[in-house]
């Protein structure tokens, strides 16, 4: 071809003998044919099959690529050849299952694909139509369209609104004003004078009242306390503290005991005190006393009676009354300590999302709180061991849901009860794309 620039391809669809669609082939990309949407040239009513490309480009030219199904000729200066003429002449090359022939601008021809034929040829492009404009009086002006009404109440708006901001903005701040630069007018009216209260009528006037004297009585109480001997006062004070002393010693306990002279104190109070002498002053008999020790006088009053000194008794010393008089025996105590162990197999994981690894890793940092439901109830039974599988489903946010026992080989619905209600407030570090359900096994050990 000689130019590529100056000719492009032009096609024309002939469908029942009627030209149905013409096409001019600018870009340079292959052209298809077919019942396919897609399709540069679409034929729906057709035999056609859903896309072929007879004509690709080939270099800065084009080339017709057909097989053994398609019919055709080519004419150019040389004559008319037809499809399996050029193939026989070594014109085509054979490239994938089909023959490509090379193009000039020289040649025209046809391409038979069962009921649609193809006509082509190369052809001057012509020139761009401009795109269509209407006039200026159908344009008309920007500013014309534009609501006159709602243009005018929108500029007067912005210069009010301008207009107030530049004056507040050059406003200096009010400062604050103290009381020595109000005026005086101000100040009577905020600070009136106080008027003095109204004389009372004439006929009501009385005389001035003399200034109460202080009480006689109280004169001379201040007057002998000044004149008082010191003396006095000390004996004063003597005579209050035996007074009170007096009225204690006859109050409750201190009574009984003060009340018993020499020589009469017997039973309790001479175990306490000793006999033969004076308790009346208890501070006095109480001071040479080394402890208190159980009553032994039978004569006593009716209180608890003894026939000798009391002593201490081990619980070695008590008897029981059964047969045989045998001793109490008692043995040590102790304290029976339960411990377990439990153990968290492989995962069963349905996603990639998690990882195996660091699942693993954080249950096996909150290992000790499924320890704890194990251990509670092994105290109760020694011999709990088994394995339970736990089934849980990972939440996109992290969380753990529909936490359920599938295998419990423990035997005891507490432990599986306990261990699920401390799952459902554990929150992973995984934030996978959708729900990840996980089967975890535990295998617990009594020690």
């Amino acid at each position: 071809m000689a130019s590529s620039q100056a000719r492009i391809l032009r096609i024309a669809v002939v469908q029942g003998g009627k030209i149905v669609e013409e096409r001019l082939v600018r870009a340079r990309q292959p052209v298809t044919v077919g019942t396919g949407p897609k399709n540069a040239i679409v034929v729906p009513a057709s035999n056609l099959p859903a896309s072929v490309a007879p004509f690709v480009p080939h270099g800065p030219d084009w080339a017709l690529a057909f097989d053994e199904r398609m019919a055709g000729r080519v004419d150019g200066p040389e004559g008319t050849a037809d499809l399996r003429a050029v193939v026989e002449k070594g014109l085509a090359r054979n490239q994938g299952g089909q023959w490509l022939l090379p193009l000039r601008e020289d040649q025209h021809g046809r391409l038979s694909l069962g009921e649609v034929t193809l006509l082509w040829q190369f052809v001057v492009p012509p020139a761009e139509p401009a795109p269509p404009q209407l006039p200026a009086a159908a344009r008309g002006n920007r500013f014309r369209t534009l609501d006159r009404l709602f243009t005018t109440v929108l500029a007067v708006s912005l210069l009010v609104h301008v207009s107030v901001y530049v004056a507040l903005a050059s406003t200096p701040p009010r400062q604050e004003v103290t009381l020595e630069e109000i005026p005086d007018r101000f100040a009577r009216l905020l600070i009136p004078d106080r008027k003095p209260p109204p004389p009372p009528p004439v006929g009501e006037q009385r005389k001035a009242e003399p200034p109460p004297e202080p009480k006689k009585e109280e004169q001379r109480a201040e007057e002998a306390k000044r004149e008082e001997d010191p003396a006095k006062i000390a004996e004063r004070k003597a005579a209050r503290a035996a007074a009170i002393q007096k009225a204690v010693q006859s109050k409750g306990i201190l009574r009984v005991l003060g009340a018993l002279g020499p020589g009469t104190g017997t039973g309790a109070v001479a175990d306490v005190f000793g006999t033969g002498g004076g308790i009346g002053d208890v501070a006095s008999a109480l001071t040479g006393a080394g402890g208190v020790a159980v009553a032994t006088d039978p004569g006593a009053g009716s209180g608890r009676k003894g026939g000798g000194q009391g002593g201490a008794a081990t619980i070695g010393d008590l008897a029981t009354s059964g047969g045989g008089g045998g001793r109490v025996g008692y043995g040590a105590k102790g304290d029976a300590r339960v411990a377990g162990s439990v153990a968290a197999q492989a995962a069963d994981i349905d996603s990639p999302d998690v990882d195996q690894a660091k699942l693993g890793a954080f249950v096996r940092a909150r290992i000790g709180l499924i320890k704890a439901c194990y251990e509670s109830a092994l105290k109760r039974n020694p011999s709990l061991r088994g394995k339970l599988r736990i089934r849980f489903t990972i939440l996109e946010t992290g969380g753990l849901a529909d936490i359920a026992a599938i295998e419990n080989s423990l035997g005891s619905q507490e432990v599986a009860s306990c261990i699920i209600g401390t799952m459902r407030g554990w929150r992973t570090p995984f934030r996978p794309s959708g729900t990840v359900t996980v089967e975890y096994p535990f295998v617990f050990t009594a020690q």
